[in-house]
């Protein structure tokens, strides 16, 4: 027989496969998660979110995303040499919260979690691109779903410039060749005029432009 999960207030026995990722009982809706275990999961995520106290925060601190000014996205330890360069005193990579762009450095952090950091509040910077300033020295690990700013400006920069259809806006077009036109010309002789004055032929909707 397979594996079976049986709730502890109602004695309902559910199918392991069935049950493994059930947080409450469906029946008597009894929770399935050890209070203790709750309690370690609590005290640990309260924890991760706290330098000690021992570790002061500025009036404008804060763990709370919404008011996170900067990412950090690479840590040089102190004494750390980098294609030649050495980082004396340690240095954080940083990217703008808000908008997405570089921003450039920050110090080495005066405390840390896995995921936080706290930069010496005597440190000032903005973003070159937005604005935004540094204001809550706590400062965020990049989020793994950041994608570059930059990319996608040049994507939308490179298509203002790009030849379009003037009917249906695609950039799938191609440039009617002069021996087309010729053998158009040739072929068609005046009613080919509407051909032979055109640079362009549309892929998806056949318009000449």
């Amino acid at each position: 027989m397979g594996k079976k999960i049986v709730c502890e207030s109602c004695g309902t026995i559910f199918p392991f496969e069935r049950a493994k990722n059930f947080t409450v009982c469906p029946v008597c809706n009894a929770s399935f998660v050890d209070e203790e275990e709750m309690d370690n999961e609590t005290s640990t995520h309260e924890e991760e979110l706290s330098f000690g106290d021992d570790v002061e925060l500025g009036e404008n601190d804060s763990f709370d995303e919404d008011k996170i000014d900067f990412w950090w996205y690479s840590i040089r330890e102190p004494g750390e040499v980098w294609e030649g360069i050495t980082f004396k005193n340690g240095k954080v990579s940083t990217n703008c919260a808000k908008c997405g762009h570089f921003v450039g450095s920050a110090p080495y952090p005066i405390a840390r979690t896995k995921d936080y950091l706290l930069i010496d509040p005597r440190f000032t910077d903005k973003c070159g691109h937005c604005g935004n300033e540094l204001k809550n020295h706590i400062i965020s690990k990049r989020p793994e779903s950041w994608e570059d700013p930059r990319k996608c400006e040049m994507w939308e920069k490179d298509y203002d410039n790009l030849p379009k259809c003037p009917i249906c806006h695609s950039t799938k077009i191609h440039k009617i060749s002069m021996t087309n036109k010729a053998v158009s010309a040739l072929t068609f002789g005046v009613l080919a005029a509407g051909h032979v004055s055109k640079t362009y032929k549309c892929d998806i909707c056949g318009s000449k432009f």
